[in-house]
């Protein structure tokens, strides 16, 4: 039973976080709040498309995260636990590999515009 609690706990706060960055997302590029990587803090078009494509990212993970919590009453308790840190951390890695990409594409879209401005 703690294993799956341990799921259900880490889901819910996967969720709140990210509708806490949804609503309130920082407006300045910091080290203390928001997405924070050095590709996010570069620029600050590419802050504000972190922020908001990794809220939304957070949301739907924290669902995903507090189902596998609840799949987890129907498993050992050691079963469980492995399957609720397996999910946190793989939609932990997921996170970061799919709002990387999504930076580097519009990273990639900022240099092509100025190449073509000539700038």
């Amino acid at each position: 039973m703690a294993g799956a609690i341990v799921g259900l706990i880490c889901g819910v706060c996967y969720f709140v976080l990210g509708i806490m960055l949804f609503k309130k997302p920082p407006k300045k590029i910091n080290g203390i709040y928001g997405y924070r990587t050095p590709r996010a803090m570069s620029d600050p078009e590419l802050w504000d498309e972190a922020q908001r494509y990794s809220a939304n990212l957070m949301m739907q993970f924290g669902v995903i995260i507090t189902v596998f919590g609840i799949l987890g009453f129907w498993f050992t308790d050691v079963q469980a636990l492995v399957l609720s840190l397996f999910a946190v951390a793989f939609y932990t890695i997921r996170l970061f590999t799919k709002v990387e990409g999504r930076l580097k594409e519009l990273q990639h879209a900022q240099q092509r515009k100025q190449s073509e401005q000539g700038v």
